[in-house]
């Protein structure tokens, strides 16, 4: 019997990467598992404490605390002990989910890349050397050391090739785009207290710079000045340590208007009903390989308002995106109130892309590469 390893890990609050390991584990550990696959899940003390799945599978499940040690240490680990691990668990091939970390020592891997972002800022973590620094761990070694990649859009395919052309490492390049339904519409309602006003409601990490915060609190207020109705912006997320300076600096800016609110991390059931009633979702990201509340906001049949340079979102959010300008949010405002005004929740999709159908082609992947190994 093969064993795979999933290496599930991320820091701090359960965000997009959280929100991806919930969707697709528990269908693909259950594929794998019918196909004779013995499954092990790789986690940090973290990712375990906040990832329901993980604690609904806690008997597959080794949690290593060094998941969640600083950067060096960690890395330091990945260099000089993972083998070992691996060796000592008869594990044949790892599956890196977040934050692929993959030597030329390492067994057979894949490695998942959710984007592509230290390639495209060149500050994105501080400064020039460390992000150039990540790049080289978290990119470059996958694409050069990994059996297989996993993109999850077109976007991040296309960032991928246009970034590292070359054709020995295109080949190794497969898109399974993202699931567009989310366990979140089956948890029972809440009871929250909700605006009285319509409310754009922002879900994902406070980022100012990445998340483009500012653009969609210009949004908002525009959307006062030409509706003449007092629209509010509502905030859902935690934060990165890596951003939480920028993350609490734009929090105070905004803390003298009446109409936003920051309301931290909250449980999935209260994030549902967020989602449930809000006039329309916002993410105005253009950095995102795929965006989850988009797909999120889709699979609650609600609007999202999108930037219309991310390429990513219609994958997410098909038919249900209003793509604006971020720039121009006179013009942007008009836009969304014409929409809303025509269509208060978009027209829903015959088919579209399930987390069930994503695992299965996962599951094709993993099986494939064993396959291969066995030859």
């Amino acid at each position: 019997m093969k064993t795979v390893a999933f290496v599930s890990h991320y820091l701090g609050p359960k965000l997009g990467i959280g929100q991806y390991l919930d969707q697709l584990l528990p269908p693909l550990v259950e594929m794998l598992t019918e196909q004779g696959v013995n499954v092990r899940l790789v986690s940090s003390p973290n990712a375990a404490r906040m990832t329901p799945a993980l604690q609904d599978m806690s008997h597959l499940v080794d949690v290593l605390p060094v998941l969640d040690s600083p950067p060096g240490q960690r890395w330091g680990w990945f260099l000089t002990r993972f083998s070992q691990y691996c060796k000592s668990r008869e594990i044949d091939l790892v599956i890196w989910l977040s934050n692929p970390l993959v030597l030329p020592w390492h067994p057979t891997s894949i490695a998942v890349l959710h984007d592509v972002n230290e390639w495209k800022t060149q500050e994105k973590y501080g400064s020039r050397l460390r992000t150039i620094l990540r790049s080289l761990i978290y990119l470059d070694a996958s694409l050069l050391f990994s059996m297989r990649i996993i993109a999850v859009s077109q976007a991040t395919e296309q960032d991928l090739k246009h970034f590292r052309p070359q054709k020995s490492l295109q080949s190794k390049v497969k898109t399974i785009v993202n699931g567009m339904d989310t366990s979140l519409v089956h948890l029972p309602a809440e009871k929250i207290s909700l605006p009285e006003s319509p409310f754009l409601l922002s879900v994902g990490r406070i980022d100012p710079e990445a998340k483009s915060l500012p653009e969609a609190v210009a949004l908002v207020q525009a959307l006062r000045e030409v509706s003449g109705v007092p629209w509010e912006l509502h905030l859902v997320g935690g934060m990165n340590t890596s951003t939480q300076n920028e993350g609490q600096a734009f929090l105070s800016s905004v803390k003298d208007f009446d109409w936003i609110t920051y309301h931290g991390h909250v449980s999935d059931s209260v994030l549902a009903q967020w989602y449930r009633n809000a006039t329309a979702i916002i993410f105005l990201s253009n950095q995102e390989g795929f965006g989850l509340p988009i797909a999120e906001a889709f699979s609650f049949g609600r609007w999202v308002i999108v930037s219309q340079h991310n390429l990513a979102a219609v994958e997410a959010g098909g038919n249900a995106t209003i793509p604006i300008n971020p720039d121009l949010s006179s013009q942007a405002a008009t836009e969304v109130l014409n929409c809303l005004s025509h269509n208060k929740v978009p027209p829903k999709l015959d088919s579209y892309n399930s987390w069930r159908s994503v695992a299965s082609r996962y599951k094709d992947e993993i099986l494939q590469t064993l396959s291969s190994l066995a030859h």
